[in-house]
């Protein structure tokens, strides 16, 4: 499916939602979250991608996994609900990690959706009062913590290199 295809999806699914249509917004929401990460990561090859498209595409990529982890849990599949929003996190996490110079120039979009997306999985895991869903969110709590601690190191070091260099 082309980007095209992949957005006007993701509009159906919306108005989909807003109607109540639930099923059909799922399967629509599906597709567009099975697709959208490789366009993501085709835009970060393409030299001539403006932040402009990258930046809707990533709020997009969350937009979506928040609408469709909202209509999962409706439907009682909480596992794959909570499963929709740290597919979607991780990737923005690992996005965060990469050099390139559009990600740079989106950085603090990036960490924004990222810890939006890490808000949603907390409200979802204290929703359910059940302590294995309170475990996971301490582990996705500290993990993060850690990630936090890997990225300032990784800058650190980024700069000292362009210092001496």
């Amino acid at each position: 499916m082309d980007l095209e295809q992949c957005w006007m999806r993701y509009l159906k699914a919306e108005q989909l939602t807003t109607q109540g249509h639930w099923p059909e917004a799922h399967r629509l929401y599906e597709d567009v979250l099975s697709h959208l990460p490789n366009h993501i990561h085709a835009v970060l090859e393409d030299e001539q991608t403006k932040p402009c498209l990258f930046v809707c595409m990533i709020s997009g990529l969350r937009d979506a996994s928040v609408a469709q982890s909202e209509i999962l849990n409706k439907l009682g599949l909480h596992q794959e609900a909570y499963s929709t929003l740290n597919q979607s996190y991780a990737l923005l996490q690992f996005l965060q990690l990469e050099s390139h110079p559009l990600v740079h120039r989106v950085r603090s979009l990036l960490i924004k959706q990222s810890e939006d997306l890490l808000a949603h999985m907390a409200a979802f895991c204290s929703a359910q009062r059940d302590a294995k869903w309170m475990i996971e969110l301490n582990h996705v709590s500290r993990a993060h913590e850690q990630f936090l601690q890997l990225q300032a190191l990784s800058e650190a070091q980024a700069n000292s290199s362009e210092l001496y260099n």
